[in-house]
């Protein structure tokens, strides 16, 4: 997975700690607040007993501690002689770079340290780069960046064919014309209770027109398998929903947090990466541990370009729910809609 390192009890640590390191800016501030919460969340879902089959929780209250560190070069050593991999520390940075973006406006500090921290690990990572770029400047470039990588990872096509399409605004061309003629009879042919009747009633209640109709922003092998991710996970359509879909991919997944990253920037803090219009949105840290622990439970990489969704379409859904490990309950039950009322905006958010 790779957004949770569920490894060894130190590897689990360097996680935590990292996360702490953001959420400090490395330990010039206390922790406090919503990243706080995050922080102290996502440590309870590392350290869970009943999680991993220990005995006792893992204890990491004394990364918890309010007031900043008296040594905090001392948390940078023992992070490094934690994180002791190259695909631990890249792990450590991810986790950091969720808190970091958990802000409900661009954290720049909180940005900058873990731009400081993957260099301190030497973890070569262009999406941390990135995401700093975008954090201070909101450089376009860093954004095209972002959304090419994203994609790039997700429908196995090279960047370099996506960056022309981009640049044509043509990007649900990168889907060819049989594949979208077979996705929209799958969908209309599903019987019901299937995954696909499912999905019938999801762009029903979204008002979505469904991916490869004329004028779709975005190909049908992305488009579609994410919108399978929001159905079988249980997530609805709203700003809040999309971030929760994206954690579960996250911490199901082994590509990366680069869907998550944008989704944070565009549906989170504001930021207008892709193709649709960005939007704040308030998160509950307990969702977003909650979500990252069912996608880490998840047996199969839903996030994979090689996982052939459309073939369960006919399927029942609580069946294909069931052979893929998906377990728990996501914002919609049976019978609810996809696409709730909008919820009042919480105070200080514009």
């Amino acid at each position: 997975m790779a957004l949770v390192l569920f490894g060894t009890e130190t590897e689990r640590r360097g996680q935590v700690l990292a996360m702490r390191l953001a959420a400090t800016a490395m330990e010039t501030r206390p922790l406090r607040g919503d990243l706080a919460e995050l922080v102290t969340m996502f440590s309870a879902l590392v350290g869970c007993a009943e999680c991993h089959g220990y005995a006792t929780s893992l204890d990491f209250s004394d990364l918890l501690e309010e007031e900043v560190s008296s040594d905090p070069s001392a948390r940078l050593v023992e992070l490094t002689s934690l994180l002791a991999t190259k695909d631990d520390r890249l792990q450590g940075i991810h986790g950091a770079l969720l808190v970091a973006l958990f802000a409900d406006e661009v954290d720049a500090l909180a940005t900058s340290a873990v731009n400081q921290l993957a260099s301190l690990l030497d973890v070569n990572d262009d999406l941390v780069r990135d995401v700093a770029r975008v954090a201070d400047a909101q450089a376009a470039s860093a954004k095209a960046d972002l959304f090419r990588r994203f994609l790039a990872e997700r429908i196995a096509k090279s960047a370099d064919v996506i960056g022309v399409h981009m640049d044509r605004h043509d990007l649900g061309s990168l889907t060819t014309p049989s594949t979208i003629v077979e996705y929209h009879r799958l969908l209309a042919s599903a019987p019901e209770g299937s995954l696909g009747a499912e999905m019938r009633a999801f762009y029903s209640d979204a008002r979505f027109d469904i991916p490869g109709a004329p004028g779709a922003p975005l190909p049908v092998e992305f488009l579609g398998s994410h919108d399978v991710h929001h159905v079988l996970a249980g997530y609805n359509t709203s700003a809040q929903g999309e971030v929760y879909t994206a954690v579960f991919n996250a911490a199901n997944a082994s590509a990366g947090i680069a869907w998550l990253s944008v989704v944070l920037l565009q549906w989170h803090q504001g930021i207008k990466l892709g193709v649709f219009p960005e939007g704040h949105s308030h998160l509950e840290p307990a969702q977003m541990a909650e979500a990252a622990k069912r996608g880490a439970r998840t047996t199969v990489d839903i996030y994979s370009a090689t996982w052939d969704w459309m073939a369960l379409l006919d399927q029942p859904l609580d069946d294909v729910r069931a052979a893929i490990g998906i377990t728990g309950v996501g914002q919609v039950g049976p019978g609810e809609s996809w696409n709730p009322p909008p919820s009042p905006t919480p105070a200080g958010i514009q």
